[in-house]
């Protein structure tokens, strides 16, 4: 994954609405620099990159919108990472459905490789889709983004109570959603769960100048249990896929996805348990609970 670009010279004094201006400027600039390496083909590594640096580039836009007017900016960032995601995910499963041909049989390698085609088949107009976003992007929300994010104005310190209360209601939402995936792991619980994390993993990186300390020690905890549930949501995916296949596909696709349901259970069950022991880690060290003792 790629790094936020690091801003310099903010501090816990520093006023809230510099940071702001300083902060979106700089994620803005970690986008397009990905933009700029997709200019000669959307691959896999540069698609996922940029999609990385949008979510960065919405997370504090959202952050920071009662500064100003930046909620449509955000809703035409989401637009841009959903068509990015949507690259994305034929990439990953067309990955994995490549790899697990080459680890079968030749006999039985022809149905798994029908099933790459098949949802192969989708990137063509994914692609278009993103190129034709991307355009509008670049046209309409970059000039318009520029303009509204230098004339972000409003009270308040980088490191003050404001602050830090909102990152003390974005953990409380985290932990909250933590006891409901401990009450029920299903994969929509564990959607949310991977959500807000996400979230609460985006915005500490954000308040790292001004809170180093605290949002070194909430990313310590927060970045491997967002990997683990990002991997749970990537078997919870690869399961509805093969669940459709084995019902509606071709008779080799029905057989080769059968043959897989089975692995990606396995797979996701493995997931799960290793993200319950992550769960159990962030109570027994009581993380949470002292990360809020910071935020005071």
């Amino acid at each position: 994954m790629p790094r936020p670009t690091p801003i310099r010279g903010l501090g816990p004094e520093s006023r809230l609405a510099e940071a702001a201006r300083r902060i979106i400027a700089s994620r803005l600039a970690d986008v397009r620099h990905e933009e700029d390496a997709l200019a000669t083909g959307l691959t896999e590594d540069g698609v996922h990159d940029m999609r990385v640096s949008t979510r960065r580039l919405r997370a504090a836009l959202k952050v920071f919108r009662g500064m100003g007017a930046l909620a449509p900016l955000e809703r035409e960032v989401k637009q841009l990472q959903d068509a990015l995601g949507e690259v994305r995910d034929v990439h990953v499963q067309g990955a994995w459905l490549a790899q697990a041909a080459r680890k079968e049989k030749s006999s039985k390698r022809a149905g798994l490789l029908a099933l790459r085609t098949k949802v192969e088949s989708q990137l063509g107009a994914k692609e278009k889709k993103l190129r034709r976003t991307m355009n509008r992007w670049a046209d309409r929300t970059v000039p318009t983004l520029l303009r509204e994010a230098k004339q972000l104005d409003g009270p308040g310190r980088y490191g003050g109570q404001r602050v830090r209360q909102q990152l003390r209601r974005r953990l409380r939402t985290v932990e909250r959603l933590m006891e409901d995936y401990s009450a029920a792991p299903d994969a929509l619980t564990a959607h949310e769960l991977r959500k807000v994390v996400k979230k609460l993993r985006y915005e500490a990186e954000i308040f790292r100048p001004s809170l180093r300390r605290t949002m070194e020690g909430l990313l310590e905890a927060l970045v491997p249990l967002q990997e683990l549930l990002g991997e749970l949501h990537d078997s919870d995916v690869r399961l509805g896929l093969l669940e459709g296949f084995a019902a509606e596909g071709s008779a080799s696709e029905r057989t080769a996805a059968r043959a897989l349901l089975e692995r990606v259970r396995e797979e996701r069950a493995e997931r799960a348990a290793r993200t319950a022991r992550e769960l159990q880690r962030w109570h027994a060290e009581e993380l949470a609970r002292g990360l809020r003792r910071l935020l005071k």
